[in-house]
């Protein structure tokens, strides 16, 4: 897994790119796109959803970069959070389909989930387990690398809370793979 880091953008970045300055913007994507699919990817269906949602941010960004105030990277997996909740709605709705016609892609996983032998499949279905709040802490911390403070900021919520949200959510994990192992 990668490790954690900071992310590079500089204020004047942004600010070129609130002026529409289209190397400023292709940096900005080129930054966090990685960031934005991965989170993406582990909770959609397949990689092809998962790159469709990360280019609706990017065009989402342009579109409303202007008006952006506050903490970028924040603001940016709001677009993707509010635009995985769109994605759900219309799953729900699409239902109808079986499930035989669902494609299943698998993902590059990182190097380090390919040695332990935990394939995106599996991951994802670990994370089934947990509330949608905690499937985003545990996507934000340990699949994206964000701190703490990043992912309280991208959440919407305080240190605190993520700190209660990660813990059960890593202890609903521990749990669930015990069951699977006594199985």
């Amino acid at each position: 897994m990668e490790e954690p880091r900071e992310f590079d953008t500089s204020v004047l970045e942004l600010e070129q790119a609130r002026q529409m300055d289209e190397g400023s913007i292709g940096r900005l994507v080129k930054e966090y796109y990685p960031s934005v699919l991965r989170f993406l990817s582990y909770r959609t269906r397949n990689r092809e959803d998962a790159e469709d949602l990360t280019n609706e941010v990017f065009v989402r960004m342009v579109g409303s970069i202007k008006n952006q105030t506050g903490n970028f990277p924040a603001w940016l997996f709001k677009i993707a959070r509010n635009l995985l909740i769109d994605y759900y709605r219309r799953m729900d709705r699409q239902k109808s389909s079986s499930l035989d016609e669902m494609e299943n892609d698998s993902i590059a996983v990182s190097a380090e989930d390919h040695r332990k032998g935990l394939s995106m499949d599996e991951i994802k279905h670990m994370l089934t387990v947990l509330t949608d709040e905690q499937q985003e802490v545990i996507s934000l911390r340990f699949l994206s690398g964000y701190s703490l403070e990043e992912t309280a900021q991208i959440m919407q919520r305080s240190v605190g809370a993520v700190k209660v949200l990660q813990f059960r959510a890593v202890g609903g994990l521990k749990g669930h793979l015990k069951k699977e192992f006594k199985e």
